[in-house]
Formats: structure tokens, sequence, C-alpha cells
């Protein structure tokens, strides 16, 4: 018996589960998505990272890779040892519910855009401010001022972020987190403005369906475990396809932790995002590649904290090895085609106010810009004499 292949054990387990739901099931064999070479490479590199990273008291993660062509889970680690009673092992992290930190603000900015409240180049004040009771902080402690809405994103600054949820009308932010299966939330009075930072709990596999809807364009189809789960033709659109393309449009422009030489044309575009939850209990990367979207979970099964467990420091590592692992060995790995969409445009404006440029516009740039939809005038920056 202990010769017998113990394979994707988080996996199988989830699907033995399922089935004793489903009480017409007769067959005793168990038919995945999985793609076995995917699940030993991520377990080669989630193996790997313990190793190198024990001393600073990094003992478990977990990973969730899906292929968003046909949203099949093509490999699943629920922990870095399924065997070592020490960490749990023995539970799945892909389904454990936990503080998201900052990996749901795209989602703000995808809802703001397709709420007439903001543009990628918009400028937001990342300053001390009230939201009624709630005062939030950023991570670092610092504000730094007007930034855009894609570099407010990208540096993930809280306040900039807060702000935008406060403005949306329908759905709010709760509202689309209900839409999208977001299961086990309180009522969203609970939250308040919180949500937007973490203050809600989801599960990696909620986190990887979110992220590919956004590779697919607004469109939210299940994640698919078993070999004969049905291939959803049709999602159900959450976000318009044009702010769905802008999100990623700002998620590329994310620099690797590792980036040191600017911009490597020849590098596969990689649209991702570092969540950290509240006292250091979990540190989060998620984002797409090729036809993949890779969720990573670095943490502590009951919850205990370590100031190494932030989002870029002790997930983001993770994330890379693992993308960079896959293209060695799939070196044509490239983005399904996705034509842009039709109803979107490139504005110019004055970098300054993220307006329409004035005859004193100091600067110019340009924007993506939703006609009839997103907030534009002309810029009411004056010269400075």
């Amino acid at each position: 018996l202990s010769r017998l292949p113990f394979e994707a054990p988080h996996a199988v387990e989830q699907l033995l589960a399922a089935r004793r739901l489903d009480a017409g099931a007769t067959d005793s064999r168990v038919a995945t998505t999985l793609d076995l070479d995917l699940q030993h490479n991520l377990e080669r590199q989630v193996g790997r990272y313990i190793e190198r990273n024990q001393s600073r008291g990094v003992r478990n993660a977990a990973a969730i890779l899906v292929d968003t062509r046909d949203m099949a889970i093509k490999a699943m680690i629920g922990s870095a040892g399924y065997g070592d009673a020490s960490i749990h092992g023995q539970v799945n992290g892909t389904l454990a519910r936990r503080s998201p930190g900052s990996t749901l603000k795209p989602f703000i900015y995808a809802l703001g855009f397709d709420q007439g409240v903001l543009h990628p180049q918009t400028v937001l004040r990342d300053v001390p401010t009230s939201f009624g009771p709630y005062t939030p902080e950023n991570f670092d402690g610092h504000f730094l001022g007007p930034v855009t809405a894609t570099e407010a994103l990208v540096r993930s600054r809280n306040i900039p972020a807060v702000w935008v949820a406060s403005q949306l009308r329908s759905p709010s932010f709760y509202q689309f987190l209900r839409d999208a299966g977001i299961g086990r939330l309180a009522s969203e009075k609970h939250y308040g403005l919180a949500l937007v930072l973490g203050g809600g709990e989801v599960t990696m596999q909620e986190l990887a369906g979110l992220y590919a809807m956004l590779a697919n364009r607004g469109e939210l189809k299940p994640l698919r475990l078993a070999a004969g789960d049905p291939l959803a033709k049709q999602g159900t659109r959450l976000l318009s396809e044009e702010a769905s393309f802008m999100v990623m449009d700002m998620l590329r422009q994310n620099p690797r932790p590792d980036e040191t030489t600017g911009a490597q044309p020849n590098r596969l575009p990689v649209y991702w995002k570092t969540g950290t939850s509240w006292g250091f209990r979990d540190a989060w990367t998620a984002g797409s590649f090729g036809p993949y979207v890779l969720v990573v979970w670095v943490g502590n099964f009951d919850g205990s904290s370590n100031p190494a467990f932030v989002g870029v420091e002790a997930a983001a590592p993770l994330f890379f090895q693992i993308l960079d692992a896959l293209r060695a060995e799939q070196p044509g790995l490239a983005e399904p085609i996705r034509h842009m969409p039709a109803n979107l445009k490139r504005v110019s404006i004055c970098l300054a106010s993220g307006e329409l440029p004035n005859q004193w516009c100091p600067q110019k740039g340009s924007t993506w810009f939703i006609p009839g939809k997103s907030p534009i005038r002309v810029s009411q920056v004056r010269s400075w004499k």
C-alpha cells in the first residue's frame, strides 16, 4: 500500500467530499482537471521556498493555478506538507477563509471605472482622511499626496482605494462580492469601508475566480476541479470589458520585486497584486500571466502572526519563483488572444490634473477612457506666475 501514488491529496479530498454530497455518483475513480506535471512543479517550488525561508519563520504556504480558458484547476497545493501535523498539513489552505489584505483593490477600481467615478490617470489624494468614524492608515504610515489611480493601485495606497469605494453606488463593493459568490460574508454594515482593506474573508479559490474574471474581461465562471465538470459557455458579467482591460493594464505596470533593469520587452506580461492582512497573519500574491491565474498564500493555519508575512516580501517571491519555473518548462507560454474592447479610447490629458489639457497644462499624457462613462472635463489648473 505504501507504494501507491499519493498525488494532490487536498484536491482529491475536495473532490471526494463533493462526491459524498452527490448521491448519484457511483464510479469509484476520481478524474480531475489537474495536470500532474504542473502539480509537481508547484509542489517543488513550494517545498524549496519553505526550506529556504524557514529561518524567517515561514513554515507553510498554499498555491492554486487555474487555466483561464476553461477554468480548470491545473495545480492545487493545500499546504506545504500534507503529512506534517506540526503545520496542520491536512488542512486545505485553498478553501480556508482568510483576510485578503489588498488583493481585492483592483475590483474597487474596476467598479469605479464602470460607475464613472474615475479613469486610470485620475489624480487622487493620498492624504490623511476620515470617512465618518473610519480613518484608514497606509501600510507604511506615510502619505504620498496627489497620485494617479494607477500609481495608487500599483503602490497599494489605502486612502485612494477607500475613497473610490466610498463613491460606489450600485453595486457597492459589498454587493459586488456577494454577486461574485463570495461566501459567508457578514452584513454590509458590519464591515463598512474596512471591507476595502481586507475586512472580509475570502478563500484562495474564490480569489482565483475573481482574478480569472479580470483576465476573462469581466465574466465570472465557476472553477472546475472534476474532469466532468461542465464548461461554462456564458459567464456572469460582473464588470465591463473596458473596466477589466483598464485594471489589467494598471496591474501590468506593477514591477516585479526583483526588477532592477526597468522594462524587459521580451518578458511575458504579469498582472499581479499583493496583499497583507492586519497583524501580519496572511501574505498574498494573486495575478495572471499567459493563460494562467496563480494565487499564493503564506501564513500559519492557526492564525499566528509573523512580521515576515508581508505580501511583497513573503508571497511575491514564491509567486514569481513558480512563474519562472513554469516559463522554463513552457518556453512558448503566451497569453490567449484577447481583443481590445471596442468601446475604449485613448485621450490626451494634463498629467497634473488627470483632466483634458487647457492652454496652461505643463505636461501632457494620455489615459484609457470609456466614452459616455469616464469622467472627463477641461483641466482647471492655471499657470503659476
